[in-house]
């Protein structure tokens, strides 16, 4: 049998370099993987301050800046009305007519009761100037100038009574025609000729019936009644400007804020505006959709590059450059334009943010490098 021999010294040596050289490219390799990341290279943007006026997009509707269900001053049957729906209104044109005819009865017989104090009290006032010039002479006694003067005091009195009673009689005979309160168009008519309608049921209505005779709306100027989100409202104010865009008219109408409704909608968080639109002849009609264009005053707020955020809606984030590493921050924005967000919290202003396009490979702690930093210095520099 053949003896074995141990190694020679040789090849022991030999076994050893290549060990060896083995650890120093497995070590070369890891250093190179490290210096890989180290490269990830970054650019900087700087949170600044800026005028900043953002367009705030509120929807809504038109409406008639007033409406009022009209019904009769007087009880009595409707005899004539002589508007329609459709009919343009101006203020104080006949709407309806209340049957007038018991009411003219009643007007004269007060304007000859009026005739008839009118001579009782001449016929009383007569009667204490006569007495009176022969009161110097001791023919009338003390008593009776006293009652004849009581007489003519009465007399007077009941002339009174009935020239009011006279007036509220031709009163209640003017109101039998019922005219418009403003200029409008008539949206409504509930009742046509024949029916009784009585003043004191539904402040105009009939028992059972409807609240008037004819519904009027006043449609110059037409209120424009939006909802806006309740996070702008600090920048809501009386008079603000806005575009009014109206389906199907092309161009916008240009409005400002006239009231502001301090109640917020807590379940929408929405806050309510009004704007006074003009509507000369009746071209827009109430009731149809409409968005506005809020511009608000310019104001100093913070404003940075969009590039620089990263993240879907409500969760949006930016890096910062820490000790040589990418540090993630959570911020909260509002969009600008496609350029720039303001930056609402989390951020002072001269924060630089890190962008470029080795943002997306970038994470929390990852080593990174300045841009600047990453430039080779040229021999014209040196």
């Amino acid at each position: 049998m053949t003896a074995h021999r141990p190694p020679s010294a040789a090849v022991l040596i030999a076994l050893a370099l290549g060990l060896a050289a083995c650890g120093q490219a497995t070590e070369a390799k890891d250093q190179t993987k490290a210096a890989a990341r180290v490269a990830i290279t970054v650019s900087t943007v700087k949170v600044t301050k800026a005028d900043v006026a953002v367009p705030i997009m509120a929807t809504g509707s038109l409406t008639p800046s007033r409406q009022t269900d009209i019904g009769p001053s007087v009880d009595g049957i409707i005899d004539e009305v002589m508007v329609g729906v459709g009919s343009q209104v101006k203020k104080g044109q006949a709407l309806f007519r209340t049957r007038d005819v018991d009411i003219k009865l009643v007007v004269l017989e007060q304007e000859k009761q009026v005739a008839l104090a009118r001579a009782q009290l001449r016929n009383a006032q007569a009667d204490l100037k006569r007495q009176d010039s022969l009161k110097g002479g001791g023919w009338v006694s003390q008593s009776r100038m006293d009652t004849t003067k009581t007489n003519a005091d009465v007399a007077a009195a009941q002339l009174g009574v009935w020239e009011a009673r006279l007036a509220q009689g031709r009163q209640q005979l003017k109101d039998t025609i019922v005219r418009a309160p403003y200029d409008g168009v008539i949206s409504r008519k509930d009742v046509y000729e024949g029916r009784f309608m009585a003043t004191r049921f539904g402040g105009g209505g009939a028992m059972g019936g409807a609240a008037g005779v004819v519904q009027i709306m006043g449609i110059d100027p037409l209120a424009v009644i939006v909802v806006a989100p309740a996070t702008y409202f600090e920048q809501f104010k009386v008079g603000m400007a806005g575009r009014i865009f109206v389906d199907g008219i092309q161009k916008p109408f240009e409005a400002r804020v006239a009231v502001i409704n301090y109640g917020i909608d807590y379940k929408a968080r929405s806050v309510e505006l009004r704007f006074a639109l003009p509507n000369p002849g009746y071209k827009i009609l109430p009731g149809l959709y409409c968005r506005v264009e809020l511009i608000p005053e310019a104001r100093k707020t913070l404003v940075v590059a969009r590039k620089a955020i990263l993240g879907p809606d409500g969760s949006r984030y930016a890096f910062t450059a820490q000790n040589g590493r990418a540090k993630k921050i959570s911020l909260s924005i509002r969009e600008i334009d496609g350029e720039r967000v303001e930056i609402l919290s989390n951020v002072p202003e001269g924060t630089e943010l890190l962008t470029g396009p080795n943002l997306s490979q970038l994470a929390d702690g990852v080593p990174v490098m300045l841009e600047s930093a990453a430039k080779p210095t040229t021999q014209a520099q040196l």
